[in-house]
């Protein structure tokens, strides 16, 4: 542990609206996507990623749609979105950066 620098802290908001910039994940170390236990979906999103073979989805009986992500979700390959282009607003919407 000598030596090493700790990681850099990261802070996380989320926009008011999605941001769809090609870009903005790049040099990412996918950290919004291990560092919380789900996240939130419309019914409509629950049905496209079901589609898309999600295996940690959860319904709640309050009527709550979530897809499990805690440590790391099943659509991140090689740190990278395997679903980019149909990902939740919740994940449209959230952008991290260094404090």
């Amino acid at each position: 542990m000598f030596g090493r620098h700790p990681p850099a802290k990261r802070r996380g908001r989320l926009l008011d609206a999605p941001l769809d910039d090609n870009t903005r994940c790049c040099n990412c170390a996918a950290d919004c996507c291990r560092g919380f236990p789900s996240v939130a979906l419309s019914a409509a999103e629950y049905l496209c990623l079901q589609r898309l073979g999600a295996s940690r989805l959860e319904f709640t009986l309050t009527g709550h749609f979530y897809l499990m992500i805690e440590n790391g979700c099943e659509f991140l390959v090689d740190n990278r979105c395997a679903i980019y282009a149909q990902r939740p607003a919740i994940c449209r919407r959230f952008i991290c950066s260094d404090d």
